[in-house]
């Protein structure tokens, strides 16, 4: 064997020999088996592809069915419906009234409840009035005429069959759901029904109305083998276990007692099978009717498929040899010339892999090592980025509970306590707080922004609090349009409210003013916070303080800006406490680029 793959040729004819020797031989055989054995499996897999489908549709029906008998559930215990139907109207006026309060409730509930057509109260509290609304009130002799008010002794909800209902238009099948209106001694004040169109549920089951003729059918009966409604035609004939069935009730009764006697029939000279949802619904089975041959279309397609593969892999054969012929002489030259390439620094080469176990063993991994080696040093710089991410958003996220459970607690002891329109305009300041500080994930907003953030804040503070303080700011017109990080201003003004001024007698006072200074040939940005409250406790240190909003601040503007900006805080000769926050002059968003470029250089070099 050896000397046989010494040489190319040699190893040329030997590939040749095995690949029209065994390998189209082993193809052929295959492809034979294949397609002898795949058709009763490609059968079942239809199947239970099918049923899948058919249960997930069963389960959309199930929910919109719950959903329907609890709309009724909701409308017979009503207070206003129950109050209105505990008595007889006193006049003609007092039944209009009532019973334009009960349409206009059932109108709105038709507006939010896709796919019902009607909702109608039967009762005879309403006896000797003519109602003005259309198909809206009957009496309980009309529901006793339709054949379903017998029932009400059984259950006080429950489903009608299909059945027409007619229109002006003309006549179209619905299935209702009829539910009793019980009063508070037990007595029956009325009955809802509420009627949807075959065709709404049949919407359920597919994109469009499955019309005659289309191939499928669906059977719907509930889970005691009632009969509620199907899309087989009444003129088409049906045959099933050597049984004649006439109509949808005969089939859903055979059903019921026994599936195995329904799984395959005929429906005019058409062989069906049936499958039913397998889902455990406590509302209604779903049975779908599918023509045998649609089973049976994979076949063919498996057939041509099958010829074509075999034809195609013989074809392709032919180039694969000439190409397998001079991959032998030039894996290795390959592989070194992809060393060289690495060694230049270029990891976007990749080797080819070859037919020869040896030289197809050393690309193999040749292209992991360059893989491991791209992804380690990919792997270096992302960690890094990663890492100032991390602590950028765990930043950002840290203060922005900090203020507003507090805030929303307030509004709920002060709506309790007091019935005062100024609960709106707390609410409505809120709301802006919330829109500037949580509403989107940039790092930095206009100053414009910061002090609408922070006038929200004063706003709501001054709600909260009962002394009394002022809030001014000073800031040239041209710096509004500047760039900061978001929220900076709001932990040292929570620090002056909630500590500086406990103890302040008379009006409190907070100045914030904005201005652009010359700091060491550069233009910075400085905030200046001032407060006449009872200043910072005796032997107060920034870096030793234990408040999360004043580090929280801190520690974003030396990540976003850089370790040369900041804040300073000390308490002022004549009482109170200054605040001063140093930022960069950014005015364009292509400047916070640059900077985030800038910091990303400077802390690769701290890291080394």
């Amino acid at each position: 064997m050896r000397s046989i793959l010494k040489y190319p040729t040699k190893l040329f004819t030997l590939i040749v020999l095995c690949f029209f020797g065994f390998n189209v031989f082993f193809l052929l055989a295959s492809g034979i088996m294949f397609y002898s054995t795949y058709t009763d499996l490609a059968y079942r897999e239809i199947k239970e592809t099918k049923i899948d489908l058919l249960d997930a549709t069963s389960e959309k029906l199930s929910n919109y069915v719950s959903g329907i008998e609890d709309t009724a559930l909701f409308l017979v215990t009503n207070e206003m419906i129950r109050e209105y139907l505990s008595s007889r109207p006193e006049n003609f006026f007092d039944f209009r009234s009532k019973t334009k309060d009960i349409y206009e409730h059932f109108q709105k509930m038709l507006s939010v409840k896709i796919g019902v057509h009607s909702i109608e109260l039967y009762t005879d509290r309403y006896s000797g009035f003519v109602p003005v609304q259309d198909r809206f009130l009957f009496s309980l002799e009309d529901a006793d005429q339709q054949g379903w008010y017998q029932h009400l002794a059984v259950a006080d909800g429950f489903w009608i069959p299909s059945h027409p209902y007619d229109e002006i238009a003309g006549s179209m099948e619905i299935v209702s759901y009829v539910h009793r209106i019980i009063g508070n001694r037990g007595d029956t004040l009325g009955i809802i029904k509420i009627n949807i169109p075959d065709r709404e549920l049949f919407r359920i089951l597919s994109k469009q109305y499955p019309a005659p003729g289309s191939g499928d059918y669906y059977v719907l009966m509930d889970t005691v083998g009632n009969y509620i409604t199907s899309t087989i035609p009444s003129e088409l004939s049906y045959k099933f276990d050597n049984y004649e069935i006439t109509n949808g009730e005969d089939f859903a009764r055979m059903f019921y007692e026994d599936p195995s006697r329904l799984e395959e029939g005929m429906i005019s000279g058409r062989v069906y099978n049936t499958i039913h949802s397998e889902s455990s619904s406590p509302h209604w089975k779903l049975i779908q009717l599918i023509p045998t041959d649609v089973f049976l279309e994979s076949r063919k397609e498996l057939q041509l498929l099958t010829i074509g593969l075999l034809v195609l892999l013989i074809v392709i054969s032919i180039p694969i040899i000439v190409w397998i012929s001079k991959k032998l002489t030039s894996p290795i030259r390959e592989i070194v010339t992809g060393m060289n390439s690495v060694e230049k620094g270029d990891f976007t080469v990749r080797l080819k892999g070859s037919s020869v176990y040896e030289y197809q063993y050393l690309t193999t991994h040749f292209n992991r090592m360059v893989n491991r080696l791209k992804d380690l040093i990919w792997q270096l710089n992302k960690e890094h980025s990663d890492r100032r991410e991390a602590e950028l958003h765990l930043l950002q996220a840290q203060i922005k509970p900090h203020f507003l459970y507090n805030t929303l607690d307030l509004i709920h002891w002060r709506a309790l306590d007091y019935e005062a329109h100024d609960i709106s305009q707390m609410v409505h300041q809120l709301s802006k707080l919330f829109r500037i500080g949580l509403s989107n994930n940039k790092w930095y907003v206009s100053i414009k922004d910061e002090l609408m953030h922070a006038n929200c804040y004063i706003t709501i503070q001054q709600y909260r609090h009962k002394f009394e303080f002022t809030y001014t700011e000073h800031i040239d017109n041209n710096l509004f349009d500047c760039l900061i990080p978001k929220i900076v201003l709001q932990p040292f003004l929570e620090n002056a409210v909630v500590h500086g001024f406990r103890h302040h007698k008379g009006v409190a006072k907070i100045d914030v003013k904005v201005e652009a200074r010359q700091v060491s040939g550069e233009e910075q940005l400085w905030i200046t916070i001032t407060d006449d409250g009872s200043g910072l406790p005796e032997g107060f240190d920034i870096r030793s303080s234990k408040g999360i909003g004043i580090h929280n601040v801190i520690d974003r503007i030396q990540l976003y800006c850089g370790l040369r900006y900041g804040v300073d805080i000390h308490s002022r000769p004549e009482g109170g406490t200054e605040v001063t926050i140093r930022l960069p002059l950014i005015v364009e968003e292509e400047e916070i680029e640059r900077l985030r470029r800038s910091l990303s250089h400077e802390y690769d070099s701290i890291g080394g």
